[in-house]
């Protein structure tokens, strides 16, 4: 490919085009000064009739996702370059369905060797329903993203925040936080909270002023407990509740009815906690419990269908 002259030199190149003033070739000249080399020349290859190849996006195979220990998390696939696990060290790998048919062999997979840190279970120590309540009314630092307005300066600015419990209802509702979300990632927390049945006292938490003639600070029974089962996107709700004449426990599960002892409403899945001053709570009358109890302290578990 020729290069075009400089601006200005076309003339000069048209006025010597006679015999005696041709250049030799492969140089150039002006009449300003000796002839210089010509810049090199490129050459084009032939066209060719071959096909133009279309880039594909590339399926992957599959894609990693951290899970907690029952499989269930709503968090964002894992980046392909490197990532850290930090709350859930378990990680689900989620099959592309035409990748697996094609590259995915059963037998090869059941043949790993597995590693000797497969073989130890990390197990997460409880929580007590006290320590919830002291991370509740502790004072908070808010985050960069959720900045408090100012109304002096007219500004938003770093601030910190605190709740406190002025005085306690007849009945008292705990809603446990089992679902958490963040900007990268939400997800069900199923830690263990231990809570009493009965005698619970939340009065070292309470800053309304006492009085020399107030009476002793009131204490909770606890009546009811809703549990939650399964993910942030779909699950099934239970109950355990007391009977409020017979002071015996049931387990409600849609229309089955079951007594059950107090050794077993504790649970991972309690999500909200029903209690009830102690001097509104009628006492037990002698009605013997529907079954015998079980070793267990309480009734058995034969269920009963209502309507």
């Amino acid at each position: 490919m020729a290069l075009p002259p400089p601006p200005g030199e076309e003339e000069e190149a048209a006025l010597g085009e006679g015999p005696a003033s041709q250049a030799e070739e492969g140089s150039s000249w002006s009449s300003r000064g000796p002839p210089t080399p010509s810049p090199p020349q490129a050459t084009l290859p032939p066209p060719t009739n071959r096909r133009k190849r279309k880039c594909r996006h590339q399926r992957p195979l599959f894609t990693m996702r951290p899970v907690n220990a029952n499989g269930t998390s709503e968090r964002p696939a894992l980046p392909t370059e490197g990532f850290t696990l930090h709350a859930q060290p378990y990680i689900a790998i989620d099959w592309d369905s035409d990748m697996k048919k094609r590259y995915y062999d059963e037998e090869e997979a059941e043949g790993y060797v597995k590693h000797d840190c497969m073989g130890h279970v990390q197990r997460r120590q409880p929580v007590k329903l006290r320590e919830c309540v002291e991370l509740f009314t502790t004072v908070e630092t808010l985050e960069e993203e959720n900045p408090w307005y100012c109304p002096t300066c007219k500004r938003h600015q770093l601030a910190t925040k605190k709740l406190d419990l002025w005085a306690l209802p007849e009945v008292l509702i705990i809603h446990l936080k089992r679902f958490s979300y963040t900007r990268l990632a939400r997800e069900k927390l199923d830690m263990l909270v231990e809570f009493p049945i009965r005698d619970l006292d939340f009065s070292d938490f309470i800053i309304k002023p006492r009085v020399d003639v107030a009476p002793a600070p009131p204490r909770y029974d606890l009546i009811a407990v809703s549990n939650h089962y399964g993910s942030l996107r779909d699950g099934h709700y239970t109950t355990f509740a007391r009977n409020k004449d017979s002071g015996h426990w049931f387990y409600f599960d849609d229309s089955s009815v079951s007594p059950v002892g107090e050794a077993q409403i504790e649970s991972k899945a309690a999500y909200v906690l029903f209690y009830q001053r102690q001097d509104r709570i009628r006492p037990p009358s002698t009605t013997p419990c529907p079954r015998p109890p079980d070793a267990g302290g309480g009734c058995c578990s034969d269920s009963m269908e209502v309507d």
